[in-house]
């Protein structure tokens, strides 16, 4: 079996953040679908203050597609962002054909990578980035054919092939991230397929970079991994097979593809998911700035985000710049707000 290839120079380490999240007290909210329930929490987490979100900045369209680190991480300061995100698709439209020679749906080789990509000086040491890896949605080739790439955790040589890309793109961009995105792909692939992948993924990180980022899964409607029942049975798996990764693996979770794959039973998919798989949340109505009058059942979201022991880590997936802050002043909001607690069925 292939070697994942190494890095070119030894990239300095990064951490993880911690830390202690802990709502106030807790209420049903008027117009709920939950049962009244009013749950007080113990004296000492009444004391300690719910903590900010680390928010990452999103890939908006107005920055260089691919481009570099300072031109987003300018975009996140101003907005107190901890991380920014950076596209790791394959490629992706006729402008990266007809720049790179590569078809749509291939992964970058490394010439490929130093024409998408640009190469920044004097990065910042608190610049963090969060990757985003190919999400397999359609996209039209040259020829105004459809092409969706093909997720192939069950075959380990493209794993590895894919571990390659992201070690060479982390290495031309000068720094490797703190978090890399993946998704599950068709049913093709299992969920051992799936483990064994971040496995692999992880470990090719460490053998270059001498650190390890956080490899989280996102749950897609379309894709294998959409529901509770399905994420409850993934972090089973992984936890079974590859404990040793538990804490540097998990669940980032998109309330909105996860409410078009459950629709009417969000909520009880959602009590299946196990907390401890949670790491980072996207939030968004549909790619547009979240709202308390979207339909969304927002407070039910973010009293799972506030019931978690860790920091929680969002991301406002919005494309826009100018919308970026409203998206986060509504998740500022929320966090500040008192939670609703929703209770399983009735006996």
């Amino acid at each position: 079996m292939a070697m994942i290839v190494a890095s070119r120079k030894r990239i300095r380490s990064t951490t993880f953040p911690g830390g202690v999240a802990a709502p106030g007290d807790r209420i049903e909210q008027a117009g709920s679908s939950c049962p009244n329930v009013f749950v007080p929490l113990p004296l000492w987490r009444r004391l300690i203050v719910m903590p900010d979100a680390d928010y990452i900045y999103p890939n908006v369209t107005e920055v260089s597609q691919r481009g570099g680190l300072l031109e987003r991480w300018r975009l996140a300061e101003p907005l107190g962002c901890t991380y920014i995100e950076v596209p790791a698709d394959f490629i992706k439209n006729k402008t990266e054909v007809e720049r790179t020679g590569q078809d749509i749906g291939s992964m970058l080789g490394r010439s490929s990578i130093e024409h998408l990509y640009e190469r920044d000086t004097d990065i910042p040491g608190s610049l963090r980035y969060l990757l985003h890896t190919e999400p397999a949605i359609p996209r039209r080739d040259q020829h105004g054919r459809l092409v969706l790439a093909d997720l192939r955790w069950r075959d380990p040589r493209w794993v590895i092939a894919l571990g390659d890309m992201l070690l060479e793109i982390e290495d031309f961009l000068g720094i490797p991230p703190d978090i890399i995105e993946i998704h599950p792909g068709d049913r093709k692939n299992t969920h051992a397929d799936i483990a064994m992948a971040m496995h692999t993924l992880l470990a090719a990180h460490q053998n270059a970079f001498g650190v390890k980022p956080l490899v989280l899964l996102e749950n897609h409607a379309d894709q294998s991994i959409s529901t509770g029942s399905q994420i409850r049975a993934f972090w089973a798996v992984l936890t079974e097979l590859h404990p040793d990764i538990a804490g540097s693996a998990g669940i980032a979770l998109d309330p909105w593809q996860f409410y078009a794959a459950t629709r009417e039973d969000f909520l009880g998919s959602l009590r299946q998911v196990p907390p401890g798989a949670l790491q980072a949340f996207h939030i968004h109505t549909d790619l547009n700035p979240p709202s308390a009058t979207d339909g969304m059942p927002w407070s039910q979201v973010f009293s799972v985000i506030g019931s978690l022991p860790e920091r929680p880590c969002i991301k406002p997936v919005v494309y826009q710049k100018s919308r970026v802050a409203r998206a986060i002043g509504f998740c500022d909001e929320m966090l500040a707000a008192p939670q609703v607690v929703c209770a399983g069925p009735p006996a």
